[in-house]
């Protein structure tokens, strides 16, 4: 495995960002299509978008007291407004709202605390009509598109030094249709681009081409290829943009049992948060990276680097992983004193609560293996991890 691979293997968890424009509507970074908003009047809110308590340095404190490993943010989403600066259009956060260059402030953060910089670009574009068009109606403005396109990919790749990950989403246009080919979007000729500007960057599957690593998008199930890097991205709640009315969030505990489950099967947690338009991250969202970054200072061996363990069956308790020696059991459903891995093909010299100095009991009978002399209670509110060590 390539290091620049090697890395994402290990990195267990991530922070998504969605921020933009729509982040003033409120209503979801699909807004504009949903509800089939005018560009013009779409555009009243970019002077509302102002950013005026931004700071990059405070959410990559954040992702770090949460044990995130890298960030991605979005840096153009399909409403087509840049945080970056572009010499290709006015409708960015230079020229207009912020006057800042909000992905330079980003990455620089991410650099200075130690996080791997992750960089998301919407090639759908609903601010540009040759994009809602498609290339039938005209070939010329269709051309322009896609070097357009080809142009914001190399100047986000150019001008801001190293970056570790390239995140391409893929989208309808206005009109709700989907026709996009790779001979469309010369997605050959884009990501040949990209990897002569960053030989070591990483690619997701959504320019139509493999690349590096698939992306599960609000389901936690894994590639059929067991050795393909892979990546689930989740929203707290129902929404990956700034949604004040969407108030159900999922509870820390499901969001670890979600992240061990993807663990579990060698993957990434790649989790949302949506600022407001100021910059800043709402409480619902900060309290759960709080506790999700608590359970991981006990538990970060039992999902880094983890692989599945088909020589233990998932049970009555969860799921589980392995890792060399060692098989980690991640104790959804803590139910009394004891646990039965039952049709357990390995056997276990020793075994260990994450967090705490209890060791477990191990009795096999017949094909089964019980953990007994366990706590009535379970020891760890959103996850306990069970750490057993094979003879």
């Amino acid at each position: 495995m390539k290091k620049s691979q090697a890395w994402f293997r290990n990195a267990g968890v991530g922070i998504f960002i969605h921020w933009g424009v729509y982040s003033v509507i409120g209503r979801g970074e699909w807004a504009m299509q949903q509800e089939q908003i005018p560009l013009d009047e779409y555009d009243r809110n970019i002077e509302k978008f102002r950013a005026e308590k931004y700071d990059p340095n405070e959410w990559a404190q954040l992702a770090k007291f949460a044990n995130m490993r890298y960030m991605v943010m979005t840096t153009k989403h399909h409403d087509g407004f840049c945080l970056f600066n572009t010499a290709t259009t006015d409708r960015n956060a230079i020229r207009q709202g912020p006057k800042r260059d909000l992905v330079k402030d980003y990455v620089k953060a991410c650099r200075k605390h130690g996080l791997k910089v992750g960089l998301y670009f919407s090639w759908p574009d609903w601010s540009i009509q040759a994009f809602n068009d498609g290339p039938e109606k005209d070939q010329k403005t269709w051309t322009e598109y896609v070097k357009l396109i080809h142009t914001q990919v190399r100047e986000l790749c150019s001008n801001y030094g190293k970056i570790d990950l390239l995140w391409y989403d893929q989208a309808p246009n206005m009109n709700g249709k989907q026709f996009m080919t790779t001979e469309l979007l010369h997605s050959i000729e884009l990501n040949a681009m990209v990897r002569k500007l960053q030989p070591d960057i990483l690619i997701n599957d959504r320019s139509l081409l493999p690349e590096d690593f698939y992306t599960a998008e609000q389901h936690a199930k894994p590639p059929k290829n067991p050795k393909r890097l892979w990546e689930a991205c989740m929203t707290m709640n129902r929404h990956w943009g700034y949604f004040p009315a969407d108030d159900i969030y999922k509870s820390a505990k499901e969001i670890v049992h979600t992240l061990t489950g993807i663990a579990s099967n060698r993957g990434n947690m790649l989790l949302n948060i949506g600022p407001k338009p100021d910059g800043t991250i709402g409480e619902p969202e900060r309290h759960r990276l709080k506790s999700i970054g608590n359970w991981l200072n006990l538990h970060r061996e039992a999902v880094d680097n983890v692989s599945p363990c088909p020589s233990v069956n998932s049970g009555t308790y969860g799921c589980s992983s392995s890792k060399n020696e060692n098989v980690y059991l991640y104790v959804h459903w803590w139910h009394g004193t004891s646990i039965t891995i039952a049709n357990c093909a390995t056997d276990f010299s020793s075994g260990v609560i994450l967090g705490t100095n209890q060791t477990v009991t191990i009795q096999r009978k017949g094909r089964h293996v019980k953990l007994l002399d366990l706590p009535t209670s379970p020891p760890d509110q959103l996850c306990t991890v069970i750490k057993l060590t094979s003879t």
